[in-house]
């Protein structure tokens, strides 16, 4: 595809935080310095700057749009915009602030990427490899990266991150995902009821997995052949793709990036350290 064809993608970055700060801040961050952990000093910068300086220098990207974070709070080398909303506000709420903005400047994507800002070890050449693979897939709504399980065990061992057990693969979702305009306005419930159990969801358990997820998609009745299915470790990611669009009316599907830092963000005080040892390593073999 030749450059001057070649489509590009608003970013989302989200750069908030919960009501409540969670164990990684109280941890690090303990007479509350920060108003975000995408501000944590990382590695001589803040933890924002690493993925930022990544998704920037991606020809994908028409342009990175912070929501969370205000002009007030931080600026960078290079251009972004800033999405008026407040740093706690509800995940799903801030996907419609970023869609209205977008609106409000007079832009109409087919498709927005949505971005955490505490991946450091994310790189632009798997950054690239997810839009190329997004590329490969018109017509849909929501496309989720996913990395493999083994990947991310061989460089963070004991990770505990949630797994998607399909009989072909065991994936674990990746710091990039797309979603329409169209299924962000009409998708809210879900959207919001999946955010919310994903923070119920305890890395430090024993049996960590995606419970509180599976019940809420279990409301559906078009899901319950599907999550019988992988309860029973009968189904495959295509089984999975094909009910999820059929239930939510949005194309789903799912991009395969094999690379450890694409599928590890900070979550926990020890994701912070481990992840610092990886970057370091990362910059010790480039440099």
């Amino acid at each position: 595809m030749h450059a001057q064809n070649q489509p590009k993608y608003p970013v989302f970055v989200m750069c908030g935080r919960d009501l409540q700060r969670r164990e990684l801040l109280q941890t690090i961050d303990p007479k509350e310095k920060y108003k975000s952990k995408a501000l944590l000093p990382f590695l001589g910068k803040r933890l924002i700057d690493w993925q930022l300086e990544a998704l920037q220098q991606s020809p994908f990207i028409e342009g990175l749009y912070l929501i969370g974070l205000s002009e007030l709070d931080i600026s960078f080398d290079f251009p972004v915009h800033y999405v008026p909303v407040k740093t706690t506000a509800a995940f799903a709420d801030k996907l419609t602030a970023g869609i209205d903005y977008l609106n409000a400047i007079g832009k109409s994507p087919e498709l927005v990427i949505i971005s955490s800002s505490d991946a450091p070890g994310i790189q632009t050449a798997h950054i690239n490899q997810f839009f190329k693979g997004l590329q490969a897939l018109p017509g849909s709504e929501f496309v989720l990266s996913v990395v493999p399980e083994d990947v991310i065990e061989a460089v963070f061992p004991g990770s505990r991150r949630v797994v998607l057990r399909f009989s072909d693969h065991q994936l674990v979702p990746g710091e990039l995902y797309a979603l329409s305009p169209r299924a962000i306005r009409t998708g809210q419930e879900i959207i919001a009821g999946i955010s919310t159990r994903r923070r119920q969801i305890n890395r430090r358990a024993h049996n960590i997995n995606a419970m509180p997820v599976i019940r809420l998609l279990a409301k559906k009745p078009l899901m319950w052949g599907i999550i019988i299915k992988y309860l029973l470790g009968l189904a495959t990611m295509s089984d999975a793709e094909r009910v999820f669009s059929k239930t939510f009316d949005a194309q789903t599907r799912g991009v395969i990036v094999a690379d450890a830092g694409f599928g590890m963000d900070i979550d926990l005080p020890e994701d912070y350290e481990r992840l610092k040892a990886y970057v370091r390593a990362q910059l010790s073999d480039t440099g």
